[in-house]
């Protein structure tokens, strides 16, 4: 898989942008604060429909403008497709081949990028919210199930949770709520485990050749009921879980017990990476983790997505970069920021680089 182009308009600093892609490494250089994380945020923005920056679409929206667009071809294994989204003051459309797609779970996985940038140091140390927004991103990109079922969810919870602000309530309607959302939660818990259960099989290998010894690397997930194979047993923990907190729920007018809640601890010996691991024994979880993604991808869609790796060489040191640099098929396409383009030019003894230059959001050959 590759973009072949991109046109933005109104995106962030970039007014009017229409650039093609040949494939292998594209190396986009430029100052501070001239469009480099911009475009790559509009490429992953075009795999998740969500930035990796803001929550508000809205702030994507270039100064004084109503709306923005992003428009793509990309290839894929014998077919070539057009993606398109716009958003404007109201909400967000998309489009394939021109026509609307009502559901998002529709269009995230028609273009699949993985992408790795400073902020993602703070998987670790960030809240659990930082750490479910992570895997709720990455299993996105492999599960059309997942994301259906992951926005019924956030629906019910939000429903059950205006309810229970409500003065008088009504148990039997809650507890028809409740039961929705418990249907929802049995296949996110699920899906959750053996998502993770895979990448860390994916990613283990990569690891190892990354750190070069024997440290071993494990992923904890903290689910809100024990898990089980079985969605009955699931479900009847859940049940009695709900059962347990309600008057508790109704107290604090919130639900406090469900998949919302959930967290994820990233292990290397043994320990917790975020108070045992020194910075580069995260960058090097980090990588494996977004290298785990890129074969994980491939092993269910049949083709590699797009890697994004933005101003990678001021986290890595120069053993990392040409690890990852060689450890990944040529059929990969990659982009990477950089302010540095010394160091850029190094990595054309490993692979066929393009070098762009881009200031105040005007993008050319370099």
């Amino acid at each position: 898989m590759r973009i072949s182009k991109i046109k933005l308009r109104n995106f962030r600093n970039y007014k009017n942008l229409c650039v093609e892609f040949s494939d292998g490494i594209h190396v986009i250089a430029g100052k501070n604060a001239q469009g480099k994380t911009n475009l790559l945020e509009a490429l992953l923005y075009l795999s998740t429909t969500r930035s990796h920056r803001t929550n508000i679409d809205k702030d994507l929206i270039k100064e004084n403008e109503d709306a923005f667009f992003i428009e793509a071809t990309l290839h894929k294994i014998n077919k070539k497709e057009d993606l398109k989204i716009t958003v404007n003051q109201k909400g967000k459309n998309l489009f394939i081949y021109q026509n609307p797609i009502r559901k998002v779970s529709d269009f995230i996985g028609e273009f699949n990028a993985v992408m790795f940038c400073p902020d993602d140091m703070s998987l670790f140390h960030d809240s659990p919210r930082v750490r479910r927004r992570f895997i709720d991103m990455e299993l996105s990109k492999v599960s059309k199930k997942y994301v259906g079922t992951l926005y019924k969810a956030t629906k019910l919870l939000k429903e059950r949770n205006a309810y229970l602000k409500q003065t008088q309530i009504d148990e039997t309607y809650l507890d028809i709520i409740t039961s929705s959302l418990i249907d929802e939660e049995v296949v996110i818990i699920q899906q959750r485990y053996y998502f993770l259960e895979k990448l860390l099989q994916k990613c283990n290998h990569f690891y190892k050749e990354l750190t070069g010894d024997q440290t071993s690397f494990d992923i904890v997930y903290h689910s809100c009921v024990p898990f089980s194979k079985d969605q009955e047993v699931i479900r009847k923990s859940l049940e009695e879980k709900y059962l347990k907190q309600l008057e508790r729920d109704k107290y604090l007018k919130q639900t406090t017990s469900g998949i919302h809640k959930e967290d994820f601890t990233f292990m290397i010996n043994g320990n917790d990476v975020n108070t045992y691991a020194s910075q580069g024994q995260k960058r090097s979880v980090l990588l494996a983790l977004k290298i785990g993604m890129i074969y994980m991808i491939h092993d269910i869609i049949h083709d590699y997505p797009v890697l994004l790796l933005d101003d990678v060489f001021s986290e890595l040191d120069a053993y990392r970069r040409e690890k990852l640099l060689t450890s990944l098929p040529k059929e990969v396409q990659i982009f990477i920021s950089t302010t540095d383009i010394k160091e850029a030019k190094k990595i054309q003894a490993f692979r066929k680089v393009t070098l762009w230059n881009v200031t105040n959001g005007i993008l050319q050959i370099g």
